[in-house]
Parts: C-alpha cells; structure tokens; sequence
C-alpha cells in the first residue's frame, strides 16, 4: 500500500498541492497588503495544467522505478511454495 502511495498518489498530488499553497500564500499576502483585488481567484486554477503535471510526474516515477528496481537480469523468480510442512516464500534465484 506505501509503494503505491509513494509512486502513484503522492506523484499526482503533489502539482495540485503545491499550486494551492502558493495560492493561500498569495492571499494571505494581497489581504496584508491591503489590496484584496489583486488576490487570485479560486475559478482560475488550471485544472488541466496541474492534472497533466501530475500524470507526467507519476509516469516519470513509475518509468524509474521499473528501471531501478527489481533483481539482477537473468535471475529466476520461483514462486512460494510449500516444502514438507512449511511455506517456503518465494525468491529470485
């Protein structure tokens, strides 16, 4: 469930995340200022543009991932399995 948290969810959370912060923060500044309507409006958040952000992150995430991870090639996957009375787990062997 963490792995895909960390490759899937996190990745394509994280544009929206940040853009809204960097939104309250501009509010929070033009309302100090004193200059509430050169604030940013909520209707104009581009839902296209962080959606798009998002996927090519979670894409370039799960593309590395594949690559960096794993067994060394040519190793043999064998499956768990049972051995007398016991589950062998399984491994790359």
């Amino acid at each position: 469930m963490i792995r895909i948290l960390l490759t899937v969810f996190l990745p394509l959370l994280l544009p929206s995340t940040l853009y809204f912060m960097w939104f309250a923060n501009e509010r929070r500044r033009a309302i100090a200022a004193g200059t509430p309507e050169s604030m940013p409006r909520l209707g104009d958040v581009p839902w296209f543009v962080l959606g798009s952000a998002g996927v090519v992150i979670a894409a370039v995430v799960l593309v590395a991932s594949s690559i960096y991870s794993g067994d060394e090639p040519g190793k043999v996957y064998v499956p768990p399995h049972v051995e007398g009375d016991h589950v062998v787990p399984g491994a790359s062997k």
